[in-house]
């Protein structure tokens, strides 16, 4: 029997003020382990612990960085750490860890993975731009956050000559969506492969690297047969 490869996901954290004392929660869809495990592979999760970094990666055999409930209001100072909150300093704890994780992987050449938060956090790393609200840059960019948001919403164009066009071998693929946020410029040596039909980047990639790429939507509910082609390709990639 083939080795499963280990594939350790970052969780999101939140500061839960009701807590009894208050205290921060981790949190992840439990979805990505069931996408993960249908594709074969052994999903764990990874605390937010910055000193353990180069443990985590001797362990695992691929990184993915979930979706989450945060935001860049700067990629390079990460967040404005003067007068921090609660929930702000586990935001900024979060972000300061996969940052440093997206990093240390990448110089390992191990596969990396993000999905919409993640997708995000990766171009940031790669030195691409993140608009926190694509609603107030452009109304019609409202579409990318449609409810009932685990079936297709809108439409994805794949470029050709690119890894996930390899992939899915289609020229244009269906998504659903569940974000507010939104990327239109990416970072030197980021290809952006997959566009909405609005301008939106929806996946991007770094030839660079072993395996490296991110992915707006959250295609582990796996809606079509692209994503599971996407997701299995990851899964290969650690092995």
């Amino acid at each position: 029997m083939q080795k499963k490869p280990v594939i350790g996901v970052t969780p999101d954290i939140e500061f839960h003020p009701e807590g009894r004392p208050p205290r921060d929660f981790y949190s992840l869809d439990a979805r990505n382990f069931v996408a993960l495990r249908e594709l074969g592979a052994c999903p764990i999760i990874l605390p937010h612990e910055y000193d353990n970094i180069d443990r985590y990666l001797d362990m695992i055999d691929g990184v993915m960085i979930s979706g989450g409930s945060y935001q860049f209001k700067d990629a390079h100072k990460l967040f404005n750490d003067s007068k921090l909150g609660a929930e702000e300093i586990a935001k900024y704890e979060r972000t300061r860890f996969e940052w440093r994780l997206i990093e240390r992987a990448l110089e390992r050449n191990m596969a990396v993975f993000g999905v919409c938060g993640g997708f995000q956090t990766i171009n940031a790393v790669l030195g691409g731009e993140l608009i926190v609200s694509l609603k107030d840059v452009k109304p019609e960019w409202e579409k990318h956050r449609a409810p009932p948001y685990d079936v297709a919403s809108h439409d994805v164009l794949i470029k050709p000559d690119t890894n996930l066009r390899k992939i899915v071998e289609m020229e244009r693929i269906s998504v659903n969506s569940l974000h507010k946020q939104g990327v239109v410029k990416v970072g030197p040596g980021v290809v952006p492969s997959g566009v909405s039909d609005d301008g939106v980047v929806e996946v991007i990639e770094f030839p660079a690297s072993k395996f490296c790429m991110g992915i707006q939507w959250h295609l582990e509910f796996l809606i079509s047969d692209a994503d599971r082609r996407i997701f299995r390709a990851f899964v290969d990639s650690s092995r």
